[in-house]
């Protein structure tokens, strides 16, 4: 014991000291660097000591029991604590540094991503609205809190209501509750005057393309049936208001331009009936709920009450098509034939016929005999219902006029005579008035060039008239002058025709005649 105390001095405890205390560091290096490779091998409970000293940033103490008294142990701790020593752990200063920059980093990121989810919320992406409607553009701004501003101008390029463009480009952001400006279009000016194509050399297809082109929206293309022109060409083209010219022809003007669809074919969908003794309003009405061609032909019938359909052009139970012709009889009633008069005398067609109204008539004829049948009004043979006249004329020939002998009558006679005995009844019998003096009262027939005798049927005859001035004349019938009643002395009147004086038909000139009259009376 005194030979160890002898040998133990201060130095030789220091050197100890310290060749311990560097073990133990050495030791404690190696260790750590064993601990990190091999994942924490050494016990849990010293490693979490150790890694809470070293993230409190605390000094690592390092005691190693010194075999030796107790006064001799407590004056080496009193010495230990004295000098004590402190180390610094380098990768603690990295891993804070580290630490650090990761908590600035992620309260910027965390700042940005505030910003960016705010400015998600209060924005909105704008799109497209060019040639857009603006109702869709509305239902959008509606959508998203935007305000529209909306203008308008007339252009060819874009449709009524489209927009034309937009304030804010395709693909920018805008404010929510900020407005966004529009233009769109009113369509084409309705004003503008368009020129007109001849449209009789253009195509249906091509009259649409123009149309289209010259956004005419008033110009309508109407297509129609037709059964004479072919399908897809031009028939007419009109504008509704007549007093405007082509040439004046305005965008706001109405106007068709129509083409042919060409014939138009149904089908043979339609049931005929039976109309057999059907009344004519029946078949009209159904032929015009059918849309049937009918055509309605008359005949008269014994069977067959008067307006009720006789016969048909389609038999019943067959199919027609809309607009297909057919034919159907209509009654007329029961008939009356008409005789032929030549049969007959006068007396006989007036009295056996009482459904016809027969007038009989005579006249004179130069090849028929008399008492037959010159002509009729209404042919042999003729069918005549309720709605026909049923009035006939028959005329019988009286043979050739004769003519009578008028001597004795008055010349104011002369003209009833003639007419009621030649003219009327077809002969073309005249006079002439030649005033001679005789014996007889003034205006007397003292003499006729022919009398009692056949005459032809176009004659004059010279008619001899009393001019005696001497003879009392009879008392006139009423109050006139003398001039009025008797004419003067000389002066001829006619009792024929007026200014008209045909040659006789004797040969003979009425001069001759004369002297002939004057001989017989010397």
């Amino acid at each position: 014991m005194s030979d160890f105390l002898s040998k133990f001095n201060k130095d030789k405890y220091d050197d100890l000291v310290n060749e311990k205390e560097d073990k133990e560091i050495k030791d404690r290096k190696v260790n750590d660097k064993k601990a990190e490779n091999q994942e924490e091998k050494v016990p849990q409970q010293k490693h979490e000591e150790q890694a809470s000293a070293v993230e409190k940033g605390e000094t690592v103490h390092k005691h190693e029991p010194v075999p030796a008294s107790s006064s001799f142990s407590s004056r080496s701790n009193r010495r230990q604590d004295a000098e004590e020593e402190v180390e610094i752990d380098l990768d603690y200063r990295r891993k804070k540094k580290r630490r650090m920059w990761l908590l600035i980093s992620g309260a910027v990121l965390a700042c940005i991503l505030i910003f960016f989810i705010y400015y998600m919320l209060v924005h909105v992406k704008v799109e497209n609205f060019v040639d857009q409607p603006v109702t869709d553009v509305r239902a959008w701004a509606e959508e998203n809190n935007v305000e529209i501003e909306l203008e308008q101008e007339y252009s060819m390029e874009h449709d009524t209501n489209h927009v034309i463009s937009q304030s804010v480009p395709e693909g920018d952001k805008i404010k929510k509750g900020k407005t966004l400006q529009l233009t769109s279009s009113l369509g084409a000016d309705p004003e503008e005057v368009i020129p007109l194509v001849d449209f009789s050399e253009m195509s249906q297809e091509e009259a649409q393309i123009w149309i289209e082109e010259n956004k005419a929206e008033n110009l309508q293309i109407v297509t129609e049936y037709s059964d004479d022109i072919e399908a897809g060409s031009f028939i007419e083209f009109t504008i509704k208001d007549s007093n405007i010219d082509e040439s004046e022809y305005k965008r706001k003007d109405s106007a068709a331009v129509y083409y042919s669809r060409g014939e138009e074919v149904f089908e043979k969908n339609i049931t005929i009936p039976d109309f057999t003794g059907v009344s004519k309003e029946e078949v009209e009405k159904w032929a015009e709920t059918n849309e049937i061609e009918m055509t309605y032909e008359e005949a008269d019938s014994d069977s067959v009450e008067e307006g009720n359909i006789i016969s048909q052009s389609e038999t019943a139970d067959e199919k027609i098509a809309k607009r297909d012709e057919m034919e159907v009889v209509v009654s007329a009633g029961k008939a009356v034939v008409v005789p032929n008069f030549g049969e007959l005398n006068a007396e006989e067609a007036a009295m056996n016929y009482p459904d016809l109204h027969v007038t009989v008539k005579h006249a004179f004829h130069a090849d028929v005999a008399y008492g037959k049948l010159i002509s009729q009004s209404v042919e042999a043979d003729t069918k005549l219902t309720n709605k026909d006249e049923k009035n006939v004329t028959v005329t019988y020939s009286q043979g050739r006029p004769y003519l009578h002998d008028f001597r004795g009558q008055t010349e104011g006679d002369l003209p009833r005579l003639f007419y009621e005995e030649y003219q009327s009844k077809g002969a073309d019998i005249n006079y002439i008035v030649k005033y001679v003096d005789s014996q007889e009262v003034k205006g007397t027939v003292v003499e006729m060039g022919v009398f009692n005798e056949f005459v032809p049927m176009t004659y004059t005859v010279e008619v001899r008239i009393s001019n005696n001035d001497s003879a009392p004349p009879d008392p006139p019938a009423f109050d006139e002058g003398p001039e009025d009643i008797y004419p003067e002395p000389g002066v001829e009147e006619d009792g024929g025709q007026e200014g008209f004086e045909p040659e006789l038909d004797t040969g003979e000139s009425p001069d001759s005649m004369e002297e002939d009259f004057e001989g017989d009376e010397k």
